[in-house]
């Protein structure tokens, strides 16, 4: 079962150590979705927040876009 992250703090400290990074935008909200270690992790938000976090993300081809 996946996490849900609640705190925007803690997710950006996963996503240096994500091994995927999984971006899916709806109208109202985005899904943020982390692959660390054997657990998937969850946050979700306002699009434009999330589009400023994955911009954070260094190596970008673990980042996919639904």
């Amino acid at each position: 079962m996946p996490k849900q992250i609640f705190d925007a703090q803690t997710i950006l400290s996963m996503l240096e150590n994500a091994e995927k990074v999984v971006v899916v935008k709806r109208k109202e909200s985005a899904k943020l979705k982390l692959k660390v270690g054997k657990y998937l992790y969850t946050y979700v938000a306002a699009p434009d927040e999330v589009d400023r976090m994955v911009l954070g993300v260094k190596d970008k081809s673990r980042v996919v876009n639904y």
